[in-house]
Order: C-alpha cells, then structure tokens, then sequence
C-alpha cells in the first residue's frame, strides 16, 4: 500500500512537471503566428491551440 507521504511527494513531481509544460505552451503561444478560427464566443489558434474571448 501506497503511503500519504509517497503520494506528497508524487503530487509534488506532477506539479512541478505540469510547471515545467505550462511555461513550454506560453511560450510557444507567444512566439506563434496565430491563425484563429473564430466562433461568435472565441477564436483559437489552430497552430497552438491558444484561445482568446471574443464575447464582450
């Protein structure tokens, strides 16, 4: 059986990893040059998947 303390610390490695793939996807979403398909709600880059509301 697993322990809580050995769930912590596997919690804490996903975290971290999760991080490190966040900062990967801004970035690359920064660097992109979008090409959205718009909906009447949002558009969202179908090069980067980068999604912005359009609904004011």
């Amino acid at each position: 059986m697993t322990s809580a303390k050995q769930l912590v610390r596997h919690i804490v490695v996903q975290r971290q990893g999760l991080r490190e793939l966040e900062e990967k996807l801004y970035k690359l979403q920064a660097e992109c040059v979008h090409e959205y398909i718009e909906t009447s709600t949002h558009r969202e880059c179908e090069k980067c998947q980068k999604v912005e509301s359009i609904h004011y």
